[in-house]
């Protein structure tokens, strides 16, 4: 019996968070939001050499990071923090929507969220990302995904054989929603357009992801487009 309640409460751990941004009074202000929001903030960096340290000792859920640091590139941070902490899944902070979030979600990132946010979508961000989840706009997706499609190699033997793979592993209703994933559509999109409740479409993409072992719906996009399913 005694195990079975150690096993709920470790399910039911707070979040833990790190958080990396140069100004102090932005650490400060983050810190209480996610702290009154039930999350456990368990560590701040002001530089990318910091947080690299502090990320590697702590293995946080969610690394809630500026994209600018004084003393290296945002994205090269990430790349950094990837390859050093792959379990701790990184949440970009940025002022604007710009050509760098795309860089920074190529290079490793779940997702971002924009400094101006109010606490709730902070909050809803972040456990978001810790759930697997990409927290990015369709806008910025469909940058992802055009960039993907320009760098990448056209359709070959290869990306015929992982088309049909995907095919034969995903119901007719699934390769529906697996195809509209390529273009950035939101689950609210892409429900409208097949007639189905947002929860049913999240729900068919849980099991796309599943079936496919694939961690979020941009690495599901990524391999739509890959693949040749677009």
């Amino acid at each position: 019996m005694p195990a079975q309640q150690d096993s709920t409460t470790q399910r039911r751990r707070p979040i833990t968070v790190v958080v990396v941004d140069d100004e102090l009074m932005i650490r400060r202000a983050l810190a209480e939001t996610l702290t009154r929001g039930g999350l456990d903030l368990v560590g701040e960096a002001a530089n990318a050499q910091d947080a690299l340290r502090l990320v590697v000792d702590v293995r946080p859920d969610v690394v809630l990071m500026d994209l600018r640091l004084p003393d290296s590139p945002g994205v090269q941070a990430i790349e950094q923090l990837a390859l050093l902490a792959p379990a701790s899944r990184i949440l970009i902070l940025t002022r604007t929507e710009q050509n760098r979030v795309v860089e920074a979600i190529v290079a490793g990132a779940s997702g971002y969220i924009l400094k101006t946010a109010p606490p709730k979508a902070l909050i809803a961000a972040v456990r978001a990302t810790a759930a697997g989840e990409s927290v990015i706009s369709s806008q910025i997706a469909g940058k992802l995904l055009q960039r993907i499609r320009e760098r990448d190699i056209p359709v070959t033997t290869t990306s015929d054989n992982a088309a049909s793979a995907i095919r034969a592993a995903l119901t007719e209703r699934e390769l529906e929603i697996f195809e509209r994933l390529a273009s950035g559509r939101s689950n609210h999109d892409i429900a409208h357009e097949l007639s189905l409740s947002t929860n049913t479409v999240h729900n068919h993409i849980a099991s796309i992801l599943a079936k496919l072992h694939l961690d979020n719906r941009i690495q599901a996009a990524v391999q739509a487009v890959r693949s040749g399913i677009s």
